[in-house]
């Protein structure tokens, strides 16, 4: 089949969605697919189909799409809230871009959000089938990011935005032939706060090239612990979603039991210097290193004790799947669907979002004893190895799409 990939988002990025689509290609690609990658540029300036070179600057398109959607609104939907304008103008930028680009060569169109699923729902090809793949709940993390911008004091204005993001949710799934979610969390949110039915819901855990990655894991890095240091490592972009506060804080109690360990926090992002000084006000500056963005991040977790991601939300994160395969102790937050990757004092310790009295005893206990740390990184090498296999999400990927095509069929046959 030829199989357009399609995301709203900006590609290449570092993040789970980037990484999904580069091993979802690889996967099909060696199932003899023909595999195109539609997305916008990193800074959003513009649209592409990445391995055909095609390009279109968003300025191209934005004023004339911005003008006749306002207008649109101006005269049918008065009062409508400008976040929710500003939100149609840009998926409608992008669906100009995709249909500008040519997306009706496909026999399947496999959308990573639903804004993208929504907006090539417009433009494909009757028979071609779209598959559409939830990555994270983009209702909530719109609302918190409206939250830390003072946008949702009003109640109304909160209420009206609320049913807005709902109604983007539902839109882009309800256009899809099939969906997957790689969680259970995941697909029970979808189905009960956002009324999508059951059987268009599929649970398909992300994969990972093991082979590959065992392959990364013995790369060089120009890092090393000192002597005698256990090494906890956080990599995780520095966002206030990721919890990086509660980490920080765990650490500081722990210091103050033993000072045999050290922290790398492999990352970057706005809050960056608010962390720095609030590891500075905790006196730990000496045990915790800002590493920023790097590329050897398996080899840096090669050489790490227990890695920690304290995440206030997240779905089916692939940096905890690496950490496993690689064999490193794992500390999670109880956020989203990281309990159904990890089995609490089996394959890693899970402790409940934002309490970092918790994180801060689990820390302890994986320091003290070393039978216990060793045991669970056993048990999640031994895990990641037989759950997170490329082949094991092909495969049910294959049954996805097979069940999105039967249902095109049988619409295009029933019309």
């Amino acid at each position: 089949m030829k199989i357009l990939l399609a995301t709203f988002w900006g590609l290449p990025h570092i993040g789970g969605v980037d990484l999904y689509i580069r091993q979802l290609k690889l996967g099909l690609e060696q199932r003899g697919h023909k595999v195109d990658i539609l997305c916008r540029y990193p800074d959003g300036s513009g649209y592409s189909i990445l391995n055909h070179n095609r390009h279109l600057p968003r300025s191209s398109v934005y004023s004339l799409v911005d003008s006749n959607v306002k207008a649109y609104f101006k005269e049918s939907l008065s009062g409508l809230d400008p976040l929710v304008q500003d939100a149609e103008v840009e998926q409608y930028c992008y669906e100009v871009g995709a249909a500008y680009l040519g997306v009706d060569s496909y026999d399947l169109i496999h959308a990573q959000d639903v804004i993208s699923a929504r907006a090539l729902a417009r433009i494909r090809r009757p028979q071609t089938a779209l598959v559409t793949t939830i990555h994270g709940y983009l209702a909530g993390e719109w609302f918190l990011s409206l939250k830390r911008q003072g946008v949702l004091n009003d109640s109304e204005r909160r209420e009206r935005l609320w049913h807005y993001a709902v109604k983007r949710e539902q839109l882009g799934l309800d256009s899809a032939d099939a969906a997957t979610l790689p969680t259970q969390w995941m697909k029970d949110k979808m189905a009960g706060e956002f009324a999508v039915p059951v059987d268009k819901l599929n649970v398909v855990p992300n994969g990972i090239d093991i082979h590959g990655f065992a392959n990364q894991l013995l790369g060089g890095t120009d890092l090393r612990p000192a002597s005698g240091k256990k090494v906890i490592i956080c990599p995780a972009r520095f966002d206030p979603l990721k919890g990086h506060k509660y980490l920080i804080r765990a650490l500081a109690k722990l210091r103050r039991m033993r000072d045999d360990w050290v922290c790398w926090l492999v990352g970057s992002g706005g809050p960056e210097f608010n962390l720095r000084e609030l590891v500075k006000l905790h006196g730990i500056e000496p045990d915790v290193m800002f590493l920023g963005t790097r590329s050897d991040v398996p080899a840096l977790l090669r050489q790490s004790d227990i890695f920690v991601l304290p995440s206030l939300q997240e779905n089916h994160p692939y940096a905890v799947m690496e950490a496993q395969v690689a064999g490193t102790a794992v500390i999670v937050s109880d956020a989203g669907g990281m309990p159904e990757m990890v089995t609490h004092g089996e394959t890693g310790l899970v402790f409940p979002v934002e309490n970092d009295e918790q994180l801060y005893q689990h820390l302890l206990l994986l320091l003290s004893d070393e039978q216990l740390r060793n045991h669970i990184s056993s048990q999640a090498r031994h895990a990641g190895y037989e759950r997170w296999s490329l082949d094991v999400m092909m495969a049910r990927i294959d049954a996805v799409y097979e069940k999105a095509l039967v249902r095109k069929r049988e619409r295009i046959g029933s019309i």
